[in-house]
């Protein structure tokens, strides 16, 4: 995994630094001179963000911020590492000491590690089944709630061993089995699941993991302090963790940069390339499972066409939206599975900046194009409303550049922003042409929600209304497979059929951003979907 450091003043503007991990630990940035003899025990760092946790419960969460809160709180049995972008079995253990899988491939057990909670009560078997109830209960509602729905028992063997039983083989069986923090019983059991959803789980101050909840101030600050049973020895080097509450980014990276929080995530790529020039602050980009993309409404004609959707591609300078608006922190989109990820086809490129061929495709369809000289040809004219979420200045700018991109092949572009919830609906009634939005992923990408012809909203994520006979039968193949290997040929053809398709034109991969205080050492970032994973690694380096 490649993690990119822009350092200054050592580095001019523009420039980036590759930094090849190749062992476990391996960080984008070297140990502080000033603390020659490694990490120091002690201090607060403080993290800054525009959302506060919606929930101390991720079983009733709704925000990715939330849950990246709670993984330092309630572990996992495991967790995902950097060679999951090489490998989809790359996990390490967490509460979970070790495991194995059963001769018929249909049971997972888990041999639980001499962990506790942090007010001293063991962690066993009976917390592990507790949490697949609440998880799979029709009263709690959890987002994630699907990665589930395969497994039909989690039986306790003994204190510290658990097996998870499946309907079938099938490759997603561990992911699917580690997917959510493990929660106490003796704690959490004391509400029932009915209601869950209403309960004030702030008052529930013990955990597993390195940090506990202390205080939280809603819309203003919450505090983590150490936990002193954390099963790591010596670990977190960290005492405490604040998180201040900024519903204002701009107001964020000014207290950033006066040294007043340590860390700042989801910065946009022109702050990031502003800041990393700043001598103030340390900015590492990172791979991130995600994209953007126009999604083009298939019960629009003319937009039914896949050779009109792919003349609409052709016509859009993706490499300069990734250079002039991304600042290079990012890469061109080519397919439906993120490009460093285990399963990227590389059968094929992505569709190159061709606006002579979009105009000789549009023009074929009798629609009026715009020559090179300036001229219009005759035909019809061809007009699309454009929709995104109004505050995301980003995605707001790469808008007008491509309205730009389509006026010089004669396509009348209308940028329409809406606020979040009234583009949801809109895109989700399939009441637009085209509208600009992105997917990210964590754990697994679910093509069958996004494609399947069947699931389109509210029975799925189908927001284009993507329909393909052979898409289907290659996602029927994908489910039936029962191992990584026989995943890998209809995968990769499957995502032939979307690329040739382009219910999508798959825009950019942008890399996630963090900008950090020079103080704030030991910053690892290989868990993409994660960044605060290696949290209680990170050590204050301005201490005496």
């Amino acid at each position: 995994m490649r993690i990119r450091v822009r350092s200054i003043p050592a580095l001019a503007a523009g420039s980036v630094l590759l930094i090849l991990c190749l062992a476990p630990g391996c960080s984008g940035e070297a140990a502080p001179a000033a603390n020659p003899g490694g990490p120091v025990r002690g201090g607060t760092a403080v993290l800054g963000s525009i959302a506060d946790v919606d929930s101390w419960n991720e079983y009733v969460s709704q925000q990715a911020f939330a849950g990246q809160v709670l993984r330092r709180v309630f572990l996992r049995l495991a967790q995902e590492t950097a060679d999951g972008l090489e490998s989809p079995d790359a996990f390490e253990p967490l509460l979970a000491e070790s495991w194995s899988f059963g001769d018929d491939g249909r049971s997972l057990t888990f041999r639980l590690r001499a962990a506790t909670w942090s007010d001293g009560v063991p962690v066993t078997a009976a917390d592990v089944r507790f949490t697949w109830l609440a998880q799979t209960s029709e009263h709690v509602p959890w987002i994630a709630a699907a990665s589930k729905s395969r497994i039909t028992d989690v039986e306790v063997v003994d204190e510290r061993t658990v097996t998870f039983h499946f309907d079938g083989a099938y490759p997603y069986r561990f992911a699917d089995a580690v997917e959510g923090g493990i929660v106490p019983e003796h704690a959490f059991g004391a509400v029932p699941f009915e209601r869950w959803a209403t309960h004030d789980w702030s008052t529930v101050r013990i955990g597993s993991g390195p940090f506990v909840l202390e205080r939280h101030a809603r819309q203003q600050e919450i505090v983590l302090a150490r936990n002193p049973r954390y099963f790591r020895e010596g670990l977190p080097w960290l005492d405490r963790v604040v998180v201040r509450v900024v519903p204002d980014a701009l107001s964020l990276t000014t207290q950033l940069l006066a040294g007043e929080i340590d860390w700042l995530e989801r910065i946009g790529p022109r702050d990031a390339a502003r800041l990393g020039t700043s001598g103030e602050v340390r900015v590492v980009s990172f791979p991130a499972p995600k994209y953007d993309f126009l999604g083009w409404n298939a019960t629009r004609p003319p937009l039914d066409d896949p050779e009109v959707r792919r003349a609409l591609s052709l016509a859009i300078d993706r490499q300069a939206i990734v250079d002039e608006m991304l600042y290079g922190f990012g890469r061109v989109a080519k397919a439906p599975v993120p490009s460093f990820w285990w399963g990227a086809a590389d059968t094929f490129e992505a569709l190159p900046y061709d606006p002579d061929r979009a105009r000789e495709i549009l023009a074929a369809r009798g629609f009026a194009v715009r020559r090179q000289d300036g001229t219009t040809a005759p035909g019809r004219p061809l007009g699309l409303e454009l929709l995104t979420n109004a505050g995301n200045a980003l995605r707001e700018d790469v808008l007008v550049k491509i309205q730009d991109h389509l006026a010089r092949v004669g396509v009348a572009v209308d940028v329409r922003p809406l606020e979040m919830k009234a583009m949801r609906e809109q895109v989700s009634s399939l009441a637009y042409d085209g509208y600009l939005g992105g997917w990210t992923f964590a754990g697994k990408v679910d093509l069958r929600s996004l494609f399947g012809s069947g699931l389109v909203p509210p029975a799925g994520m189908n927001v284009v209304a993507y329909a393909s006979p052979e898409a289907d039968r290659l996602l029927d193949a994908l489910e039936g497979a029962d191992t990584w290997e026989a995943m890998a040929a209809p995968l990769v053809a499957l995502e032939e059929r979307i690329h040739a398709d382009q219910p999508y034109t798959f825009l950019y991969e942008p890399d996630g951003l963090v900008a950090h205080a020079p103080r704030l050492a030991g910053v690892t970032i290989d868990v993409p979907a994660d960044p605060l994973a290696r949290l209680e690694r990170f050590w204050i380096a301005d201490r005496p």
